[in-house]
């Protein structure tokens, strides 16, 4: 590697770090504070940066909040869920797959997801990222859905719309975080989730 190319890659891994650091320091603080309560001078000296570097890497407050969005939307996870998915063989299978899969994110990033929910509240352009985010888990369920209904798995007069719904209802960040709101464990509201889909979708 030329003397060129390693001063090039050392400092896209800095900026890289800084990144991480920055965006999980926002979170931290959004999360403990509140989204409205925390300024981008905050941020910056929690992470031990300069303000100019924090808008230079993300520009604004609604920004933090949309890469820690595209943090969780990104996590490898989904993709190998969905992928189990399409080789299951039995809709209880499905079933266990999709609730583990998203219980497992919601533990892996339940601040962002909070972050999110309370900021759309008070932002336009953070609720218009949540209806994306929300429209994105339609199209990945509806996967789920059409995998059921291939296997033959839905309940009679369940259609794949009606399945996508339910999808919806029961099993979102909002659910899991109700769930934990009531003092539940993640291991009980999985077995609490699957068993609730379960009734609703399969025979």
């Amino acid at each position: 590697m030329s003397p060129r190319v390693y001063r090039s890659t050392v400092r896209e891994q800095a900026a890289a770090a800084t990144r991480t650091a920055v965006l999980d320091t926002a979170e931290a603080l959004f999360a403990e504070h509140g989204y409205a309560r925390v300024t981008i001078k905050r941020i910056a000296e929690a992470a031990e940066v300069a303000q100019g570097t924090v808008y230079a890497a993300f520009g604004s407050k609604p920004a933090l909040v949309a890469a820690l969005t595209e943090r969780a939307a990104g996590d490898a996870g989904i993709g190998e869920a969905l992928a189990a998915v399409e080789r299951a063989t039995t809709g209880e299978e499905v079933v266990r797959l999709v609730v583990r899969q998203t219980r497992d994110l919601g533990r892996r990033h339940n601040r962002s997801m909070t972050v999110l929910f309370e900021a759309a509240a008070v932002d336009q352009d953070i609720a218009e990222l949540l209806c994306r985010t929300e429209e994105l888990r339609r199209e990945r369920y509806s996967r789920v859905a059409l995998r059921l209904e291939r296997l033959g798995a839905l309940r009679p007069g369940i259609t794949v719309s009606d399945a996508v719904q339910i999808l919806e209802y029961f099993v979102t960040p909002q659910s899991w975080h109700r769930t934990r709101q009531l003092g539940w464990d993640w291991e009980r509201a999985e077995v609490f989730l699957a068993d609730v889909v379960a009734a609703a979708l399969l025979p």
